[in-house]
């Protein structure tokens, strides 16, 4: 066989070999995925694995995806191929109970008009076009649910949106959850929520709200939250006590000092009714939890940054009374707050603490660091600065303090006399004197918690962004008490964003460098200029006023002082700038050229080193 044969029978032989091991590969190891990815990205989450085993009968998944114009969009893109990549490892680890079908709808097509049927929100093109980019999921019955569109900004949340349209299609019935509260939660008649929390609760959960003056919780809600809620009757309090007993499903949210319930209506005001704190009276003290509205917690090492007026210039400084729970804070044994990874933003919490003899069934979910202090609630009210707190700050005895618990077990009613007298609406014989059920109660000692503005960032680019877990915390521990295990966990996971941390740092540490340098100029120059308009005012700034010369003098020398100083401002932008180019070249250097050139030295050397070793 001549030499040319050959090399075109081995090419051949290649490629078939190649083609046959790829459909071996695909019949054989279609379900195998190695996910080597850091935070494994592409690796199902127990609670989507349990999702997948308990299905009974097969659910039809139909990925929408406007393929050929997402192309022109590489944040799209890549996020359709993320999105794609969760959707088949679901079916293939399903064993074919979720059955797969993407769809590229093409403009004016039968595509198109199905996914327009289906609710799917296209997203507009700049060339007129428009990306639909969606999910229909649909069981044996012809149920439906559907994700309208994949955003980007929700990766951290894809899991969960996902595995959440399946499973509310294998359910028999919607969860209810029964709210009572004071602060401005629930939606108006007839309209949606505006809070995020509440919107999101309703997605998943029938919400039936309280009246301030209830009488009776409805006997078919599978959990009671009780959110800042007004001061609770006798009768009110005798119906959570007997809805522990019976359902045991509690999430109540109390606090010394709720800036959200003060927070001004558009009028400028806050609500007429609006009360800085709140309990519920006896009954945390009956469940083993001890809480105390006269002082507010406050943590000065995770101080959130708020803008102050200082000296006439806006400034950020970290507020000890505002401050985060990092994901080191979170209790790591309960799932609902395991997996949260951007930590909790709270306002002037307060601290819980188990009661003597009850510490048993009493466990921290939420804690501060080992600096945190105490502040009188008054003090807090008044709004203080930053330095009027640190001035008396000072780490309390007993720190890490405790801002959220759950206690856990049997309980005796906190009436063991039966319903309270006076209140004809109880029947005696329907008193529960003990549980019938082990109660699982999450207590938080923050109201704030449920203020967007504590976990939501308008930016004027990308919108809303999400900056804290509060609302992962809320739905968590929905599911946790009322609605799907297996959602809990799912709605935190990591983003697939990989930023080059090096450089950020390096970037981020020369910028606080100059920054700093320039605000020092920007106030010597701000001081310079108030006290040469001040000469100016009284004719000082110029020999024609009239006056000796001190004057004069001193306006010079202000105004050399101001013409320096805005060169060395310029000067400092000139350096900034030469600062982070000379870092973007390194960093060009060391992964362009350093590795291109690293290879062609060693095949250099190697090619030297067989010509050497030729006799």
């Amino acid at each position: 066989m001549s030499a040319g044969r050959f090399i075109a029978v081995m090419i051949i032989s290649l490629i078939l070999g190649f083609a046959g091991l790829n459909l071996f590969m695909r019949a054989t190891l279609e379900g195998v995925r190695l996910d080597l990815t850091e935070g494994q990205l592409y690796r199902l989450s127990p609670g989507a694995l349990a999702m997948i085993d308990r299905l009974d009968e097969p659910v039809s998944l139909t990925f929408y995806y406007s393929r050929s114009e997402a192309a022109h969009y590489p944040a799209v893109r890549a996020y359709g191929a993320r999105v794609r990549e969760l959707l088949r490892t679901l079916a293939a680890r399903s064993g074919g109970r979720l059955i797969l079908q993407e769809i590229d709808p093409a403009p004016f097509s039968a595509q198109e008009d199905a996914a327009i049927a289906a609710g799917l929100s296209p997203l507009p093109t700049d060339d007129g076009g428009q990306i639909f980019f969606g999910l229909t999921a649909r069981n044996a019955i012809d149920e439906a649910r559907r994700i309208a569109f994949f955003d980007p900004r929700d990766e951290a949340r894809l899991e969960y949106e996902i595995v959440r349209a399946i499973t509310e299609l294998e359910r028999a019935r919607t969860p209810v959850i029964a709210i009572a509260t004071s602060l401005p939660l629930a939606p108006a008649r007839g309209g949606t929520a505006s809070n995020p929390i509440i919107a999101d609760l309703a997605e998943t959960f029938q919400i039936v709200w309280l009246d301030q003056d209830f009488d009776a919780i409805p006997a078919e809600a599978d959990a009671l939250f009780l959110i800042h809620p007004e001061p609770l009757t006798a009768g009110q309090t005798y119906l959570v006590d007997q809805f522990v007993l019976a359902r045991g499903r509690v999430l109540a949210a109390v606090d010394p000092l709720s800036h959200y319930a003060l927070k001004p209506g558009p009028d400028g005001l806050p609500p007429l009714r609006a009360r800085r704190d709140s309990d519920l009276g006896g009954l945390l003290a009956h469940w083993g939890v001890l809480f105390d509205v006269n002082t507010v917690a406050m943590d000065a090492e995770a101080g959130l940054p708020v803008q102050i007026q200082e000296a006439g210039r806006t400034r950020m400084r970290a507020y000890p009374l505002w401050f985060s729970v990092p994901p080191a804070g979170l209790d790591r044994d309960l799932p609902a707050v395991a997996a949260l990874s951007r930590g909790i933003n709270l306002g002037s919490p307060g601290a819980l603490s188990p009661a003597p003899g009850l510490e048993d069934r009493f466990s921290a979910l939420i804690q501060t660091g080992p600096g945190a202090g105490r502040l009188d609630v008054d003090r807090a009210a008044a709004s203080p600065s930053p330095e009027d707190i640190m001035r008396v700050y000072a780490p309390a005895l007993d720190a890490p303090l405790v801002l959220g618990a759950r206690v856990s077990g049997r309980f005796a009613s906190a009436f063991p006399e039966g319903p309270p007298a006076g209140e004809g609406l109880f029947a005696p014989g329907d008193h529960l004197a003990q549980s019938d059920v082990s109660a699982e109660i999450v207590i938080l000692a923050d109201s704030d918690l449920f203020d967007p503005a504590f976990f939501l960032r308008n930016d004027p680019v990308q919108g809303q962004q999400l900056v804290a877990d509060n609302l992962a915390l809320v739905l968590n521990l929905a599911d946790w008490l009322a609605g799907d295990p297996a959602l809990v966990g799912l709605r935190a996971r990591a983003s697939s964003a990989r930023p080059m941390v090096r450089v950020d740092r390096l970037r981020s540490e020369a910028e606080a460098r100059y920054l700093t340098l320039e605000d020092q100029l920007q106030a010597s120059l701000q001081d310079a200029e108030a006290r040469l308009a001040e000469l100016s005012r009284t004719g000082r700034a110029s020999a024609l006023g009239g006056v000796d010369g001190a004057g004069t003098s001193e306006a010079e020398a202000l105004r050399a002082t101001i013409t320096d100083a805005r060169a060395r401002l310029r000067e400092i932008e000139r350096g900034f700038r030469v600062e982070i180019d000379a870092l973007e070249r390194a960093l060009m250097i060391w992964t362009l050229w350093i590795p291109a050139g690293g290879v062609i030295l060693l095949g250099g050397g190697f090619g030297l080193y067989r010509r050497w070793r030729r006799p």
